[in-house]
């Protein structure tokens, strides 16, 4: 069973979205304040986070960031009432996957949670940046870049391969079975890569291959 953690300072909709999702089978711990977010976090392991943002104690984006910085991947959605677009900006910037505006309908935040758990978790590029492996989409500053398929697995094998050294051979046997592909294809793959993420991320290494590292 997925456990969820839900930060909610409304008692009303904290219980309502309690009773829904523990009938839609998840296990669910509850709360109006980060504090015990930071505490249940240190001694527990959750499949997702649910924050709301005007909460007890430090605020959701404050709250988000500091897991992120401590390590914590753990996707998550905010559940809030702050609609504007630099709201959306900051949450997407303090690490989130996802981003819900009140007021929501459960079955839509039910459907967003099974996305997010039914697939492989997001990769963390850079403080601004967030690969989501299951759609090929690239959140950066809060903005959406859609990459093609083939974009996306290249990316996806430098990101397994950070800080190593690989060549344009190895990705198609890893990634492609051999498949042949032109240089100019290839590069334009790379291209869309750097262009996406930042060509600070991904550096060609002469005479050998590219090495995808963070700053």
């Amino acid at each position: 069973m997925s456990k969820i953690l839900l930060l909610e300072d409304d008692l009303h909709l904290r219980e309502t979205i309690q009773d829904e999702l523990e009938e839609a089978g998840f296990e669910l711990s509850t709360t109006d304040n980060s504090d015990e977010v930071l505490e249940w976090t240190f001694d527990s392991r959750f499949d997702l986070y649910l924050f709301d943002v005007n909460v007890i104690g430090m605020d959701g984006f404050e709250l988000l960031a500091s897991l992120r910085e401590a390590g914590d991947e753990t996707p998550t959605i905010f559940l809030t009432s702050k609609n504007k677009t630099k709201d959306v900006i900051i949450g997407f910037e303090s690490g989130a996957s996802d981003y819900l505006k009140k007021p929501f309908d459960m079955e839509e935040l039910i459907a967003r949670i099974k996305r997010f758990l039914s697939v492989r978790p997001m990769y963390r590029i850079a403080e601004n940046i967030n690969y989501f492996p299951q759609t090929y989409q690239v959140n950066k500053d809060g903005c959406i870049v859609q990459l093609h398929q083939r974009d996306a697995q290249i990316l996806e094998y430098f990101l397994k391969h950070k800080g190593e050294i690989v060549s344009k051979e190895q990705i198609l046997h890893d990634v492609y079975n051999g498949e042949y592909i032109t240089d100019s294809t290839f590069r334009g793959y790379i291209n869309k890569i750097k262009t996406t993420i930042g060509k600070q991320y991904l550096r060609n290494i002469r005479g050998e291959g590219y090495i995808f590292e963070t700053l």
